[in-house]
């Protein structure tokens, strides 16, 4: 699947706007393309993962990947009832309870409170463990392990493949500014912006960090980016 991305502005032309353009060598600001091949139309894959840097188009990319854009797991909760009674009422405890534990939320007060008082980091793993039960064919899920610490990060996106792929066949794209969950999580492919190429999981091997390096030239187009 070929995506394009293109965002344009206004060309501003104040004095601070042409001073930075001459400074920074900065001219083509009001404009920001990318072109991503996924290979989200091959068979056989479950958890895909697009990896880069803040504001190298990971939402941009994955808005286009399918009709439902990306899911909000913020939404539809409600405020009245605690998470362990929200979560797939229609499951079995024992279901919810799992999922809870498998993203991580082990922490069993927490089920009794609604979603609205959770902490962002709790409010995301509910939100997973929600995804879990419901199990959608086809989800695209932003900022995924952002807003918790590395460590729970690293051990949550272990736990959440593991549940995920007992879905068999549903489809998941996860877009994350962090390289250090590829190792753990272990995606079918993974899209790397900074590069712009898929690497695939080999058959019988794992993927690792190493394989994603980040070393970048501080030079040319890539001052362009740079937010002070």
């Amino acid at each position: 699947m070929k995506i394009e991305v293109k965002h344009t502005c206004e060309n501003f032309n104040s004095f601070r706007s042409e001073k930075v353009k001459s400074l920074f060598n900065a001219e083509s600001g009001h404009t920001w393309q990318h072109t991503a091949e996924l290979p989200i139309e091959e068979e056989g894959w479950q958890i895909g993962l697009i990896v880069g840097a803040s504001g190298s188009g990971k939402t941009s990319i994955g808005s286009q990947i399918w009709e439902n854009g990306i899911v909000n797991l913020a939404e539809g909760w409600n405020s009245d009832l605690p998470i362990i009674e929200d979560i797939a009422p229609g499951s079995d405890m024992n279901t919810v309870t799992s999922a809870l534990s498998a993203v991580g939320l082990g922490d069993v007060p927490a089920w009794l409170r609604p979603f609205k008082v959770l902490s962002n980091g709790e409010q995301f793993r509910a939100g997973l463990a929600r995804l879990i039960c419901e199990a959608p064919d086809k989800v695209v899920i932003d900022e995924f392990t952002s807003v918790v610490d590395r460590q729970i990060a690293k051990i949550g996106a272990s736990a959440f493949s593991k549940a995920w792929r007992k879905t068999k066949g549903k489809q998941i794209v996860l877009l994350s500014c962090h390289y250090d969950i590829v190792e753990w999580l272990q995606p079918d492919w993974v899209y790397d912006t900074r590069t712009g190429e898929v690497k695939k999981k080999p058959q019988n091997d794992r993927l690792l960090n190493l394989t994603f390096g980040r070393s970048t030239e501080v030079t040319g187009s890539f001052l362009n980016r740079i937010i002070i």
